[in-house]
């Protein structure tokens, strides 16, 4: 709604990936948009990035998922390595992706479809990382928070990579999911 052309998602710092990947798959079947991840640290200290297995892997995922970009984040204050924060084996990971699933007919963009949906409040601006995360990054989480919370590991339990999580809103596209976790509806 605020004009951008692309949804992005950002893995690292140890976030669940399945529901990163859920919010940025969300938010662009609902804006009608194309959408990707963006792979950053999962540390502060070397050797920054996850190892090479798993970002082939998120890579893998996103792909499977819909991903249309995906994107490595390569830099790091002090650079002392000539490729970054990216070593061989980010390399080989890359190189590995390419080969075994952008090139292999096998594999299919958008294989792993969304079935599921979890709702969220219209206008609700919680963080989302954790079940006590603050509300617009100023107000305590209140037992509203705490019950979304829960709602959506159930969710991402039960459906992982085929759950999408929007907001509540007029234009909202829920038709094409069979399944429906309404936080709206909590008590």
């Amino acid at each position: 709604k605020s004009g951008f052309d692309v949804v992005l998602a950002q893995m690292g710092w140890n976030v669940s990936f399945t529901q990163q990947i859920g919010l940025a798959r969300g938010a662009a079947t609902m804006q009608e948009k194309d959408w990707g991840i963006f792979i950053a640290w999962k540390y502060q200290t070397a050797p920054y990035l996850a190892n090479g297995t798993e970002i082939y892997d998120q890579m893998r995922y996103a792909y499977q998922c819909g991903a249309k970009y995906l994107v490595v984040f390569n830099y790091y204050d002090g650079q002392s390595g000539a490729y970054g924060s990216m070593q061989p084996e980010h390399f080989q990971a890359l190189e590995t992706f390419w080969r075994d699933v952008i090139k292999n007919p096998d594999e299919k963009q958008g294989s792993i479809k969304a079935d599921s949906a979890l709702v969220l409040p219209q206008n609700y601006g919680w963080g989302g990382r954790w079940a006590e995360d603050k509300i617009w990054g100023i107000f305590k989480a209140d037992n509203q928070t705490i019950q979304i919370w829960n709602l959506m590991e159930a969710a991402l339990r039960e459906h992982g990579l085929q759950t999408d999580i929007v907001y509540a809103d007029a234009g909202s596209k829920l038709d094409a999911y069979q399944n429906i976790y309404n936080s709206s509806n909590l008590p």
